[in-house]
């Protein structure tokens, strides 16, 4: 089996994302939310066609491991860290930690000194234990229903900064 790699997600990309989101929420986040929630959240099936145009707006990375992707995570050059997924059957394998480290890598190099984030209830340990901050809990309506997430933040060490 080809080692794992991490690489930018391209429109072929689409349908393997768009399954492992759907999955993802309905069996991962299915623990901190209600049936109706991640119904509303992951929708009725995949769909290839949002994440082709959320591409556009976004960089996409995944991480890919023999042909198959099991994570992805989402930036936009403005220091938003949008979505950051890894499949249910592939969690605490240190994914997630690898993604945003790439992240964190092209933000550094773009000249960002901090990333935000809203983060789910089941996503909050992960980004606490890559150095985000939760700066407030906050209620938001998608699809009619109303998510509890938290505003996160990481401030980023540039060339400037001391470390002692």
């Amino acid at each position: 089996m080809k080692a794992p790699i991490i690489r930018q997600a391209t429109v072929a990309d689409c349908g393997q994302i768009a399954e492992l989101f759907h999955h993802t929420v309905m069996r991962t986040n299915i623990r901190d939310y209600t049936l109706a929630q991640v119904r509303a959240w992951a929708e009725d099936a995949p769909n290839p066609v949002k994440w082709k145009e959320r591409q556009r707006k976004r960089t996409t990375f995944v991480w890919e491991e023999g042909g198959r992707i099991l994570g992805f995570a989402e930036y936009e050059a403005n220091g938003h860290v949008d979505a950051v997924y890894v499949g249910a059957d592939s969690q605490k394998r240190g994914i997630a930690t690898r993604l945003l480290a790439e992240i964190e890598q092209l933000a550094r190099a773009q000249g960002v000194v901090r990333l935000v984030s809203e983060v789910s209830i089941t996503a909050r340990h992960c980004f606490e234990k890559n150095g985000y901050v939760a700066l407030e809990s906050q209620d938001v309506t998608y699809a009619s229903s109303q998510f509890r997430n938290y505003k996160m933040e990481k401030r980023l060490l540039t060339a400037s900064d001391s470390i002692c």
